[in-house]
């Protein structure tokens, strides 16, 4: 990927704050696809410079088209939640349901519409933190590669608190670039602002991330 990946980089940062709160790395391994089915495993690491907090997720999907404009997906998520300063541990479960339509709306521009339902199980509690989460994602893959960079993106996704009845998180990604990793693999490279909000306030956070999607 040699300079193109260092472009794309130094694209990311320019539109970064001095320095990111926290690291996020996603990982799709796609095993197995038949016409319009295919399933695979799901793999997050995240970590937090501020408050010493890590996140780790294994989560088996599958997805079938269930119409040319959609898509439709389930998924069982293991979380591994744990943060080093205070030593705190905990396990969450989280079955997951999505209908994902999207548009091409033109042949290089294309809006992915991703809706997810996610009953939350947290370690010795009962199921009180399910989510609605709702993303909208545009992009526009260049009409003639320039090396391994192939798509630029910007995405919004918001996610409500089921219980609440209330918005508790945003996440936006101002700039991502995709780029050909390989034969049988894509590496996006994003910058993400997630808000989350208090009872009293919205926070903000900078996030530097990477994901990576492998067909096997």
């Amino acid at each position: 990927m040699g300079k193109l990946l260092w472009i794309g980089l130094m694209m990311l940062v320019a539109v970064m704050p001095a320095r990111a709160d926290e690291w996020w790395a996603w990982t799709w391994l796609e095993v197995w696809k038949r016409e319009k089915n295919s399933a695979g495993l799901f793999l997050v690491n995240r970590m937090d410079t501020e408050d010493g907090s890590i996140v780790q997720l294994a989560s088996p999907r599958f997805k079938r088209e269930m119409l040319p404009w959609m898509d439709g997906g389930i998924g069982l998520s293991l979380l591994q939640i744990e943060n080093l300063k205070t030593g705190d541990r905990y396990l969450q479960g989280r079955p997951e349901l999505e209908l994902n339509p999207h548009f091409d709306l033109t042949p290089h521009l294309r809006l992915d519409w991703r809706n997810r339902m996610e009953w939350r199980w947290n370690e010795e509690e009962a199921f009180t933190t399910n989510r609605l989460r709702h993303r909208l994602q545009l992009g526009w893959t260049l009409p003639d590669s320039i090396g391994p960079w192939t798509r630029v993106f910007a995405s919004n996704e918001w996610l409500i608190n089921m219980h609440r009845s209330q918005l508790t998180e945003n996440r936006l990604v101002p700039l991502g670039l995709s780029f050909k990793a390989g034969r049988h693999a894509d590496l996006d490279l994003f910058y993400m602002i997630v808000s989350t909000k208090t009872r009293t306030e919205w926070q903000h956070e900078s996030v530097l991330g990477t994901y990576l999607r492998v067909r096997f």
